[in-house]
């Protein structure tokens, strides 16, 4: 569905060039919800822009739905771009006109007849729950109403695919969930493809099946929702992980290991799905003469699915403590050990 093979972009400065992407290669299947998450200056939203052809990329190729738009005429894209709706972080509202009006903006100025943008309009309003502020203005509605406003107005032209800039970054936690579960219902019911980008991994969490981490350009690191949150492999994605899920190991039980000569037996525990709701522990320290101390942790759910994350530590015997890691293993948990440099 979108496609960026060798994708780069660089601006030029007052003091340089400015490289925004670097080698960016990723593919965005037909019918997910695809999450970008970055800092600030991360290149999440000149991506976004390259893929309705906002921004022009330097060097490499977007392909949008089998159509390479680095290799087609301005009218070609232009065709392609009503299928792309686009949902901003501050609404872009026209103040001036009613709620009705703006929905309407992209058939207007698309020559749809007057009847079928009626009907689209009011489909569209009462889809996202506003269909009795047709004739109000957006002063006079909420930031989230503001943005139900926006996504229906980008919903107009029927998209095949629809691109959120930072969304849900202007509304509070309530309002964000509410606008989350409109967005997982536009991709169930209307089979849209959903390109978010976004520095919340809150967001991540909830909506998205696949998510890439970008750091100066570049993307660090991809995968599903699920093996980001569980594993993530570089330092931004593990910052960006543990605002959510709290893994950090907190600085009071790094300094209980650092002064405690004999924890040398400590782990890291992973449960996950089945796993997170049978008493390994407890099974572990009846099958083997061991005593298990939890020392920290946490247990959540990802779309769904219970994930956990323990810290403990094992005191006994180390043949005893081999074989309770053997258990571990044959019963597919996944552990690493803590050092005492932890944290």
């Amino acid at each position: 569905m979108i496609e960026f093979k060798d994708l780069e972009k660089t601006f030029e400065g007052k003091h340089g060039a400015v490289h925004a992407l670097k080698d960016i290669n990723m593919k965005v299947e037909e019918g997910e919800i695809y999450g970008v998450v970055g800092f600030s200056g991360a290149g999440k939203s000149t991506l976004i822009r390259c893929v309705n052809y906002l921004e022009q990329p330097t060097h490499g190729n977007v392909i949008v739905d089998g159509s390479d738009l680095t290799q087609i005429s301005i009218k070609e894209i232009r065709e392609i771009k009503k299928k792309i709706g686009m949902v901003f972080q501050h609404f872009n509202l026209l103040n001036s006109k009613t709620i009705y009006a703006n929905v309407a903006m992209p058939l207007i100025l698309d020559n749809t007849p007057k009847a079928k943008i009626k009907e689209r309009v009011m489909e569209l309003l009462e889809f996202v729950g506003l269909d009795d502020k047709a004739k109000a203005y957006p002063d006079q509605l909420s930031g989230g109403q503001k943005q139900r406003v926006g996504i229906a107005r980008a919903l107009a032209t029927q998209p095949s695919i629809l691109l959120c800039d930072e969304a849900t970054s202007a509304l509070d936690p309530q309002t964000t969930s509410s606008i989350l579960n409109l967005l997982k219902k536009i991709n169930k019911e209307y089979n849209i493809t959903i390109l978010l980008i976004t520095h919340e991994m809150a967001v991540v969490r909830e909506i998205c099946n696949r998510v890439a981490v970008m750091e100066g350009g570049s993307v660090i690191e991809e995968g599903t929702v699920f093996e980001i949150f569980s594993d993530p492999q570089t330092p931004t994605g593990k910052n960006f992980v543990n605002t959510v899920m709290h893994t950090e190991i907190p600085k009071y039980v790094t300094d209980m290991i650092r002064n405690d000569v004999t924890s040398n037996d400590v782990y890291r525990i992973n449960f996950v799905d089945h796993s997170a709701g049978r008493p390994f522990l407890s099974q572990i320290s009846k099958k083997f003469d061991l005593d298990v101390n939890v020392l920290f942790g946490n247990i959540t759910e990802l779309q769904g699915v219970p994930f956990g994350n323990l810290i403990v530590k094992f005191q006994g015997n180390k043949s005893e403590i081999l074989k309770a890691l053997s258990y571990l293993e044959d019963n597919q948990i996944v552990y690493s050990e803590v050092n005492s440099n932890a944290g």
